[in-house]
């Protein structure tokens, strides 16, 4: 066959760097299909947290609106002072 004129001690060395190579190519089979598992579980966290962050951006949108409500809550409470004080002096 490939080896006519090769010595036994040869076609053992043959052998065993087949062996090696054919141990290296599965090892690394195994080792791209873990990345790629990986890969993809990166890839749909990523998808779910850009959802959950989108979600949130729409639902703050308007919290610049907020800003004037404490005054706005004041006056509310001052003038409700108010009328409490004037329905109180009908009594």
């Amino acid at each position: 066959m490939f080896l006519l004129g090769v010595g036994s001690d040869e076609k053992v060395l043959w052998g065993v760097a087949l062996g090696i190579g054919l141990v290296v190519i599965v090892v690394v089979i195994a080792l791209l299909t873990f990345l790629s598992q990986l890969v993809r579980d990166i890839d749909a966290g990523v998808d779910s947290l850009w959802t959950v962050t989108s979600r949130m951006a729409q639902n703050t949108t308007g919290l610049y609106q907020l800003a004037g409500t404490g005054s706005v809550l004041r006056a509310l409470r001052e003038e409700l002072i108010r009328h409490d004080k004037l329905l109180g002096e009908k009594r």
